[in-house]
């Protein structure tokens, strides 16, 4: 079966699923083929997928059998939500906004650059703990996010550390040089296992919710997370704010990768006193 087909039939199968009916009007709207292309694109899933489907001449359209199975797998919910929910409508559907955490794509070019390049940014950057703007030399080195806004892994040669840095913060970039030596990143490349709970404080129905709410498999869940993005994702989950619907049940190795990653940060900071 050629690429385009497998996405037209795969277009085919999320439709009948969400909808409990297709027919050719729809693939031929939403992929500009002919009546014959989506007459055999519906034979071809017909032979793919017996059962699935069956004609209803008054409604004319294939419509979804009771023991409909999704040929390419059960599809995302929130995938449709986001692509197909707004458009509908018998179920009005709105996303709330928040304040755009937008990433400024000359900046964002300067940056891959650099790294496609093997070179070092010059840049100004503004940090929380302190009133003004420094400049300092770092290495881009990977790209992370929490979910609602992006950040720069670098290596900040001036500290001799690995820094996590928010775009918006850095002010400006200056000059680039080769980048020279820099040690590998330890906290990027080791994975930590987190896992979680529903929180005991709640009542055995709610905590079944909660489980099922979060994907846990019985009453515990197991995300396995970069030690580099660890504060992050305990920063999501909100396990450390009053009335947290999960909690970390492996709380003492958790405790103990988070004093890890500040005691490199503070043999770091004790070997480069003036950075």
């Amino acid at each position: 079966m050629i690429w385009s087909q497998q996405s037209r039939l795969r277009a085919l199968d999320t439709m009948a699923f969400w909808d409990g009916r297709v027919n050719r009007a729809d693939l031929m709207g939403r992929f500009g083929i002919s009546v014959p292309q989506a007459t055999n694109d519906l034979r071809r899933y017909l032979e793919l997928a017996p059962g699935n489907l069956r004609y209803d001449p008054r409604d004319k359209a294939y419509l979804t059998e009771s023991g409909f199975q999704p040929l390419f797998g059960t599809p995302s919910a929130e995938a449709w939500l986001q692509a197909e929910g707004p458009g509908l409508m018998e179920m009005p559907v709105e996303v709330a906004p928040l304040p755009s955490r937008r990433i400024d794509a000359w900046l964002l070019r300067r940056i891959l650059a650099a790294k496609r390049g093997h070179e070092a940014l010059h840049v100004k950057y503004q940090p929380m703990d302190e009133p003004n703007p420094s400049w300092r030399w770092i290495t881009p080195v990977a790209l992370g996010s929490d979910s609602v806004r992006w950040h720069l892994r670098a290596y900040n040669h001036d500290a001799d550390r690995f820094d996590d840095m928010l775009f918006p913060r850095i002010l400006e970039i200056g000059k680039t040089q080769p980048k020279g030596p820099v040690p590998p990143d330890l906290d990027w490349n080791r994975y930590v296992t987190v896992r979680i709970r529903p929180a005991r404080h709640l009542s055995s129905s709610q905590r079944a919710v909660v489980a099922a709410d979060y994907g846990m498999d019985g009453d515990t869940g197991t995300i396995k997370v970069r030690a580099a993005l660890l504060f992050v994702l305990l920063q999501r989950l909100g396990t450390d704010r009053q009335g947290a619907l999960v909690e970390i049940e492996n709380s003492r190795e958790v405790q103990a990768e988070l004093r890890k990653l500040g005691d490199r940060h503070r043999m770091t900071a004790a070997s480069n006193p003036a950075a």
